[in-house]
């Protein structure tokens, strides 16, 4: 077998990764010290040590036998036969995570083992739900540490969560607008509000001979380079943006053109006789082609699946519709802020009423809560209750869906809730009939009031179990089950395109943070962006439904279910 010739720098990251391995295995501490030793001093050593022999490789500063034999088998046979095998064992996931500057294999270790967490967007995900400061050997500032590391990395595979471009790109838009006093919009994807992205795109009105000036005007972007009216640049966090320059008067085209989707352009462009020669605004394409204005956020649905004799604008859910906090965790599980703090940020944001719904019993990982621990929690909701009134806390639960589609506390517990959650965290690992079956059992449940992210998924990462989604919709509509968006910008699940479907079997949607924070209550927002990007209407969702609306709507649930 021919030698490959690795160089000194390649050899000692083998050594760093058979370390870190041997660490996350739990293997022999001297040796996994020796071999951390040996991926230093290897990529110090000038020479070859691919060309060096055993007596050569002896003599070397901090290289043992051990050591040596193995540079000696990688030179023989192109591997290293242990590390092979610790590879072999170790999900792909989890070498990323060691990867992650501050988690070495014995973090790794414990946030696989207790966790079990197998990809960096779980852990991502698991340090904004405040999961990891329960595990000894993390605390608050390693936790927020490793967001940012993480946030990083992420930003640079190419793609990203809405949420992390969102802000940015209104920015960016104030720049270009304030510097150049020219109208700068946004298109693409991000106007779109597209659940991930690639790219920040925008539309920026400017005759053709002031174009060059623009890198000399905007200096938070870098990397310029234009092709014919396109710029092309980069933020300092390494994100693509791209600038169209159009003249004025075919900005109104160019924004419908460049917005997309490319099928929903083509579309509506077939139901026009002729393109218009001029048009001073987006909704008079619409107008001319025989349709209502569709929004950019629905522009990535398919026009067939819109009533669009029907359809207005005007009745879709707004953030400022929401007028209740539905699905949030408090310290009593693995949130971050109590039960009073998540209220008392409810009230200062003008909502009439919060959902506390803390993790179950088998979610251990989670603070989930035993039975002496739910009754305990009914009570400060009780005290709590008579001290903010008119504001309301509801007493829910985010019950786990067991392997049999049970739900994880026996039906005197349940009824002693006002709402219940159902909820798969564990055993993801399932095909579709396995998924749907489990679902479908859930569904059926009387005490399941709402369907919680119906399929486990987390964007960029983790692609969520497979299921019927038909099958799961309309048995929330004979069960009376409403289905969640969990608006966390982690999960936006259900996906949006499946909300048509579900409207039109007349199930509900709530639109649900999935807060473990007063921070996280914010992330409604990105709820609703999701929710109209299937065209939901407020009348559909759960949580427009007032105070009094609410308390009626589970009161009667309860009865219709013979459960009150």
């Amino acid at each position: 077998m021919e030698s490959v010739q690795l160089s000194n720098k390649e050899v000692s990251v083998l050594f760093k990764t058979l370390s870190g391995l041997m660490e996350l295995h739990n293997e022999n501490p001297f040796k996994t010290k020796s071999y951390a030793n040996a991926a230093f001093n290897i990529g110090r050593v000038s020479e070859s040590v691919m060309k060096m022999n055993e007596k050569e490789l002896e003599a070397l500063s901090g290289i043992g036998k051990s050591v040596a034999s193995k540079i000696i088998e990688l030179q023989q046979t192109n591997t290293i036969q242990v590390l092979e095998q610790l590879l072999a064992k170790t999900p792909e996931g989890v070498l990323e995570m060691m990867r992650i500057k501050g988690i070495g294999g014995k973090k790794a270790a414990v946030i696989w083992n207790e966790l079990g967490i197998e990809t960096v967007g779980e852990l991502l995900y698991a340090c904004y739900e405040n999961r990891l400061t329960k595990l000894k050997g993390f605390g608050e500032k390693t936790q927020d540490a490793i967001i940012k590391v993480i946030e990083y990395y992420q930003n640079n595979i190419g793609k990203f969560h809405f949420a992390t471009l969102d802000n940015l790109s209104k920015q960016i838009v104030e720049e270009i607008s304030t510097k150049t006093k020219s109208r700068c919009e946004l298109v693409g994807e991000i106007r779109r509000k597209c659940n991930t992205l690639e790219k920040i795109e925008l539309l920026l009105a400017m005759d053709s001979d002031k174009i060059k000036n623009l890198p000399a005007l905007i200096i938070t972007l870098t990397d310029w380079e234009l092709n014919e009216n396109v710029w092309r640049a980069k933020t300092t966090s390494n994100i693509p943006v791209i600038i169209h320059c159009v003249p004025s008067s075919e900005f109104p085209i160019a924004e419908f053109e460049n917005t997309g989707s490319q099928a929903h352009v083509k579309a509506v462009k077939e139901k026009l006789n002729a393109w218009p020669p001029s048009i001073n605004s987006e909704k008079e394409i619409y107008a001319l082609a025989g349709l209502p204005f569709i929004p950019a956020e629905m522009r990535d649905i398919d026009l067939n699946e819109i009533d669009l004799s029907n359809f207005s604008s005007e009745n879709l859910i707004d953030a400022a519709d929401i007028k209740g906090v539905i699905h949030n965790h408090s310290t009593w599980s693995d949130g971050k802020h109590s039960l009073e703090e998540m209220a008392n940020a409810c009230i200062k944001n003008g909502f009439e009423y919060l959902v506390i719904s803390d993790h179950s019993k088998t979610a251990v990982y989670a603070g989930g809560l035993a039975i002496d621990q739910v009754f305990a929690q009914h009570e400060q909701i009780d005290a709590l209750n008579k001290k903010l009134s008119p504001f309301k806390i509801f007493k829910s639960i985010e019950s786990d869906i067991l392997n049999d589609g049970n739900l994880d506390y026996p039906d005197e517990i349940l009824k002693k809730f006002d709402l219940i959650i159902a909820s798969v965290h564990q055993n993801l690992r399932m095909d579709i009939e396995k998924a749907t079956t489990r679902l479908l059992s859930a569904i059926e449940n009387p005490y399941t009031t709402i369907l919680g992210h119906i399929t486990g998924r987390l964007l960029l990462s983790r692609p969520g179990y497979p299921v019927d989604h038909k099958k799961i919709i309309d048995a929330c509509a004979a069960n009376q089950v409403v289905i969640e968006i969990n608006a966390n910008p982690y999960r936006l699940d259900i996906d949006y395109t499946w909300i048509p479907y579900a409207m039109r079997q007349g199930v509900k949607i709530s639109i649900n943070p999935d807060a473990h924070s007063t921070e996280g209550i914010g992330d409604i927002y990105y709820g609703v962006c999701s929710a109209r990007k299937g065209g939901l209407t407020k009348s559909m969702t759960l949580n427009t439904l007032s105070l009094q609306e609410f308390s009626a709507f589970i009161e009667n649930r309860k009865q219709i279910k013979g459960i009150s």
